[in-house]
């Protein structure tokens, strides 16, 4: 009986401690979403379906969200063990999170699967808008976009520079040059295309977004297996801590 008390006393310690950690992750993933929002309006303006591309960083806010709320549910729920609520939030608490790390471990899998798919995506996309370009006068909002694009980025056409002259009958405008270059020529042009420099961006996303995933999954798997256990063994009442 005392080693069972002591082992449900370890895994009350650990369940706050691993969803204080959680909730703290799922904090993280919420502040990364947003920001990857704020960037994202930027970095999808080249494509022709920005929307498309920002339902990543949502999704990432509305999951961080829910994991700081079930965090901090399920470390309530371990202080207050000993009583038939902090129990009964528990019991919630290891449902809800069983969903949720399904979820959470497919989605960080899908995430290191697709980045290929993800990154052939965007760049169909951004050829598509600047294919416009040629179809209208340099004066569209599809050229404002792509110069406005290759200033913030420091960046240069689709792939390099060279896609201005060959689709285009001007050369590079100065937003192909850095700010501080007067008359742009071509051995100032930016050496790396717009889409080969937002890629790589859009990898680190993406791998980082798996690795996140899949490690507060792992951590709410020890937490559903503690939970259990603390839900399902109640001490007698003199052992009974309040």
């Amino acid at each position: 009986m005392e080693i069972c008390i002591c082992f449900r006393r370890f895994f009350v310690v650990g369940i706050v401690i691993i969803n204080i950690i959680v909730a703290l992750l799922g904090l993280v993933l919420l502040i990364y979403g947003g920001v990857s929002l704020g960037q994202g309006k930027d970095y999808f303006a080249i494509t022709d379906n920005a929307t498309t591309f920002t339902r990543v960083p949502v999704l990432m806010i509305i999951v961080g969200l829910f994991v700081t709320i079930v965090g901090a549910v399920g470390a309530v729920g371990a202080i207050f063990s000993s009583t038939p609520f902090g129990r009964v939030m528990l019991l919630v608490y290891c449902v809800i999170l069983g969903l949720l790390v399904i979820c959470e471990i497919g989605g960080g899998i899908a995430a290191g699967v697709l980045r290929t798919s993800v990154e052939k995506i965007f760049t169909d996309s951004a050829n598509t808008t600047f294919l416009l370009i040629v179809a209208n006068d340099t004066n569209n909002q599809y050229f404002k976009t792509w110069d406005n694009f290759q200033r913030l980025f420091q960046c240069c056409g689709v792939k390099s520079s060279s896609d201005w002259n060959r689709y285009l009958p001007t050369p590079p405008p100065p937003s192909c040059c850095p700010p501080s270059i007067t008359t742009c020529s071509s051995q100032d042009y930016y050496s790396t295309g717009c889409v080969t420099k937002v890629i790589g961006d859009i990898s680190n996303y993406l791998g980082g977004l798996a690795a996140g995933a899949i490690i507060i999954g792992l951590l709410q798997i020890v937490g559903i297996f503690a939970s259990c256990f603390v839900v399902l063994y109640k001490p007698q009442d003199k052992y009974e801590v309040v």
